[in-house]
C-alpha cells in the first residue's frame, strides 16, 4: 500500500514554485500550527511585496529550495527536473520559515531593537528587547 509521501511530483514552474512557497510561509507566519496553514495563501498584495522581500528574499529562498529538492538529469538533454513528494515539501516550508525568523532577528538586532547573546550552557542564542542602557539579561 503507497502512501502520500511515496508520491513524487515534477515541479514545471521552478519559479512559480519559489514564489508561491515564500507567499505561503510569509502570509502564514506567525500562525498556530493547531490552527494548520492556509494553503490558498499563495500570493502577497503588492503592498506586502516590499516586506517580504526584504524578510526573505527571492534568491535566499531559490537556494533553500534547490538544495532540498531531489534532481533527476535527463540523459540526452542534461536538463535538470526538480521532484518533491509531501515530507519534503514539508521540510522546505519549515526551512524557509526558519530562514525568515532568523532574518526578522537579524533586522531587529541590527536596528538596536534588539539584543543578543550566545548562551553556552543552552548552546543557542538568547535575545531580549533593550528597553534602556542599562537592561541586561537575566542569567545564572
Amino acid at each position: 500500500m503507497s502512501s502520500i509521501n511515496d508520491e513524487w511530483f515534477i515541479i514545471k514552474d521552478l519559479d512559480g514554485f519559489i514564489e508561491a512557497s515564500r507567499a505561503l510561509v510569509f502570509n502564514n507566519f506567525g500562525t498556530n500550527q493547531k490552527e494548520g496553514i492556509d494553503p490558498l495563501a499563495l500570493s502577497v498584495s503588492d503592498l506586502d511585496q516590499d516586506e517580504l522581500d526584504s524578510v526573505l528574499s527571492y534568491d535566499e529562498t531559490k537556494n533553500i529550495i534547490v538544495d532540498l529538492l531531489r534532481k533527476q538529469t535527463n540523459k540526452r538533454n542534461q536538463k535538470i527536473r526538480y521532484l518533491l513528494n509531501n515530507d519534503l515539501y514539508m521540510k522546505i516550508i519549515s526551512a524557509i520559515g526558519d530562514r525568515m525568523t532568523s532574518n526578522i532577528l537579524n533586522s531587529l538586532v541590527n536596528r538596536g531593537l534588539v539584543e543578543t547573546a550566545y548562551d553556552e550552557n543552552a548552546d543557542d542564542f538568547i535575545f531580549w528587547v533593550k528597553e534602556n542602557e542599562n537592561d541586561k539579561p537575566e542569567t545564572d
